[in-house]
C-alpha cells in the first residue's frame, strides 16, 4: 500500500517538475525571442513648446511651433527616428505642415486637407504622409501647374471640429480643393468618454497590451492574455463601439451637422469638396465590423452630390495590423498612406476638371 502511494506521489511530483521545466522553458524562449517586447509598454507623448513659448492652442490648431514627440517603446520596422521616436512639427498655425501664404500664387493649385490624426499623420514622418503624396503624385501628373498641399488635420478632431477650422481658418488660404479625410470616430461627439463610444485606438489598444502584473513578470502569461484574453477583450469592445452608433442617432445627427456645414462653406466659395473614408484597420478582409459608419457616409454624400472615395475596398489584401505605425498603435503607418494617396490621386485625375485641377 505504501508502495503504491510513493510511486503516485513519485508521478505527482514527475508532472509537476515536468510542467515546471516546460514553463520555464518557454520562458526562456519567449525571452530570448523577444514576441512579447512591443506590447510592455504603451507609447508616450511629449509636448515641448518652442524656447520662450507660445505655450496656448491657436485657434485652429495645436501649439504653434511647438514639437509633438511620440517615443513607442520598439522600432520593429526600423522606421522611427532615434530612441523609437517621431517628431511632429507644429507651423504658426498649430498645423503640422510648413509656412503658407493666406494668398494663392496665380496657377498654384491649392489643396486643403481636414480631418484628424490620420490626416495629420501620428506616427509617420512628415514626408511619408498621404497628402503630401498626393501633392507629388498630381504634381508629377499636372507639371502645368504648382500644386500645394496644406495639412490642418488634429489629433482628436471631429467633423463638427473640423467643420470650424475650414470656416475660421481654412478658407482664408483661397483652396483650390477641400478634401475632408473621414475615419469612423469622427461621428464620436466625445471619444475621451469612458461610457460606449466609437473609437478604436485607445481602448482596444489597450486590451492587448501586456501591462497587468503577471503580465510583466511572466513572458508566457504575457503571450496568452494578449493574443486569447485581448482578442476576447477587444471584440467585446468592438461589438459595444458599433452598437454605440447604432442606438444614439444623436452622434450622427451632430457628425451630419458637421458635414453640412462644411458643404455649405465649400459650396458658397465656389470650391470643389472631396470627402475621403479612412477606415479603422481592423479585419479588412474580413467582415470589418465598422462598415456601417462607412455606408452612412457615403448615403449621405449621395443625397448631396458630393463627390466620395471609400478606401476600405483598397485595402483588402490586408488584415490590418500590418498597416500599423506599431502594434500598440493603429493609426496608419507609411505604406497605408502611400497607398491611400495613390487611390486618390487616380480619383482626382479621372475627374480633373470637375476638381478644378485642368482647364
Amino acid at each position: 500500500m505504501v508502495s503504491v502511494r510513493r510511486k503516485r506521489l513519485f508521478r505527482v511530483v514527475a508532472l509537476l517538475g515536468a510542467s515546471a521545466l516546460c514553463w520555464i522553458v518557454g520562458e526562456v524562449v519567449l525571452l530570448l525571442t523577444g514576441i512579447n517586447n512591443d506590447y510592455r509598454n504603451p507609447a508616450t507623448s511629449e509636448l515641448i513648446p518652442r524656447s520662450g513659448g507660445p505655450y496656448e492652442l491657436a485657434a485652429c490648431g495645436h501649439v504653434p511651433f511647438a514639437t509633438i514627440r511620440i517615443r513607442y517603446p520598439t522600432n520593429p520596422r526600423g522606421y522611427f527616428n532615434a530612441n523609437n521616436a517621431i517628431d511632429h512639427e507644429m507651423n504658426s498655425v498649430g498645423w503640422r505642415d510648413g509656412e503658407h501664404r493666406k494668398t494663392r500664387p496665380e496657377k498654384t493649385y491649392r489643396i486643403l486637407g481636414i480631418g484628424d490624426s490620420y490626416l495629420f499623420g501620428q506616427g509617420v514622418k512628415a514626408k511619408d504622409r498621404c497628402l503630401t503624396h498626393l501633392g507629388n503624385l498630381l504634381q508629377a501628373e499636372f507639371p502645368s501647374r504648382t500644386v500645394e498641399t496644406i495639412n490642418s488635420g488634429q489629433p482628436g478632431y471631429n467633423t463638427v471640429m473640423e467643420a470650424r477650422v475650414l470656416k475660421e481658418c481654412g478658407l482664408s488660404y483661397h483652396p483650390s480643393l477641400v478634401i475632408l479625410h473621414f475615419v469612423p470616430n469622427d461621428v464620436e461627439p466625445d471619444i475621451y468618454t469612458k461610457k460606449a463610444k466609437v473609437e478604436f485606438f485607445t481602448e482596444y489598444i489597450t486590451g492587448s497590451m501586456a501591462t497587468d502584473w503577471m503580465s510583466q513578470h511572466s513572458e508566457i502569461w504575457a503571450l496568452l492574455n494578449r493574443t486569447i484574453g485581448g482578442r476576447i477583450r477587444g471584440q467585446a469592445y468592438i461589438r459595444e463601439s458599433i452598437g454605440s452608433f447604432q442606438s444614439a442617432p444623436e452622434k450622427w445627427n451632430a457628425c451630419q451637422g458637421g458635414l453640412d456645414s462644411i458643404v455649405q462653406s465649400c459650396r458658397e466659395k465656389e470650391i470643389p469638396l472631396l470627402i475621403v473614408a479612412f477606415p479603422f484597420f481592423y479585419q479588412l478582409n474580413e467582415d470589418y465590423p465598422f462598415q456601417p459608419i462607412h455606408d452612412r457616409l457615403r448615403e449621405y454624400c449621395s443625397n448631396n452630390d458630393v463627390p466620395f472615395l471609400d478606401l476600405r475596398e483598397h485595402y483588402r489584401g490586408f488584415n490590418g495590423p500590418e498597416l500599423w505605425v506599431h502594434p500598440t498603435d493603429q493609426h496608419p503607418n507609411e505604406k497605408a498612406h502611400d497607398i491611400a494617396a495613390g487611390v486618390i490621386a487616380q480619383f482626382i485625375q479621372q475627374d480633373a476638371k470637375k476638381f478644378g485641377l485642368q482647364e
